[in-house]
């Protein structure tokens, strides 16, 4: 059955509110610096960074949330430091799923397996953006073939990353970087210079007078508006 847009937004706010629902009210409406456990201020600042005070947010869950947080603590060293948090939140919601979908507490053992999944996939999708290797729809043969000799370079499907300082010789032998032919919003249109520069070097010395009066907001005489007038008609190309 295919929905409406107008159905179909209304299940998404839905099930997106259900999500919203199971959250710990903590993670939805924060908590404010003076409410940290005790030994979290550092007396010698009186601002905390933002991870910090991150941290602090999450130290103030209970339950099983504070459970599946020590759980994510337990894997966290594996990804890199600026996406650290973004792991967190996403292994804490995939254990929050899989605790509504069974109905029961996760035992820690089944938690640690979805969180060493959680990190896999973490790997296959940053390796997936940055190089377009994807693992996923290959052989359990071919994958473990790869993983024992190291076969990632190799895969037809990889797309090669190059450096900015890489080098290329045009047509006439001269050796340049990748990082000098990209384009620049800010650089010199040359052509367009060398029209304008040829353009006012042959332009009146009387329309350049007017042109400075308009910049400097300066108001034209009648003889400036009836000179500059006479010019547009003469050098205005017909249009048929």
């Amino acid at each position: 059955m295919t929905l409406t847009d107008t159905e179909a937004l209304a299940e998404t706010r839905a099930r997106a509110q259900r999500l919203k629902d199971a959250l710990p009210a903590v993670m939805l409406t924060g908590r404010s610096v003076h409410q940290m456990p005790a030994g979290r201020h550092n007396r010698g600042r009186p601002d905390l960074d933002e991870a910090e005070r991150i941290d602090a947010v999450y130290d103030g869950l209970q339950g099983e949330w504070q459970d599946w947080l020590a759980v994510s603590r337990r894997y966290e060293h594996k990804i890199p430091r600026q996406e650290r948090l973004d792991f967190r939140h996403d292994l804490m919601i995939r254990l929050a799923t899989a605790r509504q979908r069974g109905g029961e507490a996760i035992p820690r053992l089944k938690a640690y397996r979805i969180a060493s999944f959680t990190v896999a996939d973490f790997y296959r999708d940053k390796g997936k953006l940055t190089t377009g290797l994807d693992c996923k729809h290959c052989a359990t043969a071919k994958r473990r073939e790869c993983v024992k000799y190291s076969l990632y370079s190799e895969c037809p499907k990889i797309r090669r990353v190059l450096s900015l300082e890489t080098e290329w010789t045009d047509g006439s032998g001269e050796a340049h970087q990748l990082l000098d032919i990209i384009a620049d919003d800010e650089a010199i249109d040359l052509d367009q210079w060398l029209d304008a520069h040829t353009w006012l070097s042959g332009c009146p010395v009387r329309l350049i007078e007017i042109a400075v009066k308009i910049v400097q907001g300066h108001k034209l005489d009648g003889k400036d508006r009836k000179y500059l007038w006479r010019f547009r008609q003469t050098t205005q190309l017909p249009m048929f």
